[in-house]
């Protein structure tokens, strides 16, 4: 499962993510992690729930990323739901260019059973096709 939370910034999406994670979390007898490109979030987030700063690793682009979420996903059976908080600014790219990202999240998914939360922000106007389908 994806769900995206796409719109302009500030339009609430981090808001409706921390909610949606520390609601996971509660209900969750797998394990959640949350990717964020500050710590500024940490606080905001239960304790159980695995915290990843992008910045302290050197990642730079969606494919890199991509690798990324499959070695957290393979580290880690249990891992049942990912957020990724601010997809564009994590990766340096625009909504447009990611559909090969998002094919490999969709893969992901389906082959380990992981649910991804993403945050994404752009014009809803002009949301690309296959990201309008998991708004």
């Amino acid at each position: 499962m994806i769900k995206v939370f796409y719109g302009k910034k500030g339009t609430g999406k981090t808001k409706q993510m921390l909610d949606a994670a520390n609601a996971c979390s509660k209900e969750t007898s797998g394990s959640v992690v949350y990717i964020d490109d500050s710590n500024e979030l940490m606080m905001k987030l239960s304790h159980k729930i695995r915290f990843i700063n992008i910045l302290d690793y050197p990642i730079y682009g969606s494919e890199p990323f991509l690798g990324f979420l499959c070695g957290v996903v393979s580290q880690n059976y249990d891992i049942e739901t990912i957020f990724i908080d601010g997809l564009t600014y994590i990766v340096h790219q625009t909504p447009e260019s990611l559909r090969t990202f998002f094919e490999g999240v969709e893969k992901i998914s389906a082959e380990h059973n992981a649910h991804f939360y993403i945050s994404i922000n752009g014009d809803e106007a002009a949301t690309p096709d296959f990201i309008a389908k998991y708004i």
